[in-house]
């Protein structure tokens, strides 16, 4: 079996193996190590990405900057200058939501 792990910006790396569950492969100038195992649950991973959402969002949420931004991005569009280009109800909808959990 041969593994390809793929980074964000695109590159592809090849893992090599070196015992039966267990492959390394380098990605700028790092040895990373993977050990595979099987289980049982098929959505072990989905939950943790889920949880990573909400956290994220959470943070993301509670910067002030952030939040300084889009009440800046809604002031400009209100005056007819604005970045923002997509949905104008999604993105009210998006700010309100944001002010009323404060």
């Amino acid at each position: 079996m041969k593994i390809f792990v793929k980074n964000d910006d695109g590159k592809v790396y090849e893992a090599f193996q070196v015992d039966e569950n267990t492959y390394k492969f380098k990605a700028e100038n790092k040895t990373f190590e993977l050990s595979l195992t099987e289980s049982e649950e098929v959505d072990v991973f989905s939950a943790s990405t889920e949880k990573r959402k909400k956290n994220t969002t959470k943070v993301f949420f509670s910067n002030e900057d952030v939040l300084e931004q889009l009440r800046e991005a809604r002031k400009n569009r209100h005056s007819d200058f604005s970045y923002y280009s997509g949905d104008e109800v999604e993105f009210n909808k998006l700010v309100d939501e944001i002010n009323s959990d404060r």
